[in-house]
């Protein structure tokens, strides 16, 4: 869906390392948004993802940037360990059965004072999200878990990477997640059987995607004031909470 895939970057590209000498790596890097941002850089950028589709996707995005894509489980990553000066890991852990082993898989491959740029759904949208939609709980491939704070600090640590910075990000991806929500919710027609449901699946694809989903992202960068908007609202209703973590020096 192009208002979804157009999504916005959850890290800060500044704190990755540059030069062509440094390494990064983006686990569960979708439609490469993140690790075109870390190739711009002029660093070594490498993306996994479990999905050959999204590969393909991250190679347009990428244009004529290099980057090596690598189709991988993130809970047995293909590389030696201390092999990144920094991990990209974005919307991503929340969909994993494994997440523990994904994330000291992160810990094992990042360089000792390297960092992991990560962020996952906010917990009290996400539990919001839950209760109103489904659709939105239950859908295959879709959110298996909500972390509150404590619960990610932990699982860092117990990897064995410091939790440095927790920031909430995305609040007009809130209201966009929320439409979606919201209309699940309210719909007045189950599916009576799966193909029913298929159907309607299909119905909906055919639809034209309103637009102003797609222009409201887009005048975020643009836009002073929708930008100070999206910022002062995720104070209070994010989508996602941003943290970086480091794995300790020896």
């Amino acid at each position: 869906m192009p208002e979804i895939a157009s999504a916005r970057l959850s890290i800060r590209p500044a704190l990755l390392p540059s030069g062509p000498h440094a390494r990064v790596l983006d686990v569960g890097c979708g439609d490469g948004r993140h690790i075109a941002a870390a190739a711009a850089r002029g660093c070594r950028a490498v993306g996994v993802d479990y999905d050959p589709g999204e590969l393909a996707k991250a190679r347009v995005r990428a244009g004529a940037r290099p980057i090596d894509l690598i189709a991988a489980d993130a809970a047995r990553l293909p590389f030696r360990d201390a092999t990144f000066d920094a991990v990209i890991c974005t919307e991503t852990l929340e969909h994993l059965p494994d997440d523990r082993s994904a994330i000291a898989e992160v810990a094992r491959v990042l360089r000792h004072g390297g960092l992991l740029h990560g962020a996952v759904p906010s917990h009290f949208t996400e539990t919001l999200f839950w209760a109103l939609s489904p659709g939105y709980r239950d859908t295959p491939g879709g959110h298996v878990r909500i972390y509150r704070p404590g619960d990610l600090r932990a699982r860092l640590r117990d990897a064995g990477l410091r939790l440095l910075d927790l920031r909430y990000v995305h609040f007009v991806d809130s209201l966009i997640w929320l439409r979606f929500c919201l209309t699940d919710y309210l719909r007045p027609k189950q599916a009576a059987t799966p193909f029913e449901a298929a159907v309607m699946l299909a119905v909906a694809q055919q639809r034209p995607v309103p637009t102003w989903r797609t222009r409201l992202r887009q005048a975020i960068p643009r836009s002073r004031f929708i930008a100070a908007l999206d910022t002062a609202g995720a104070c209070i209703w994010p989508k996602s909470a941003a943290f970086v973590a480091r794995k300790p020096r020896r």
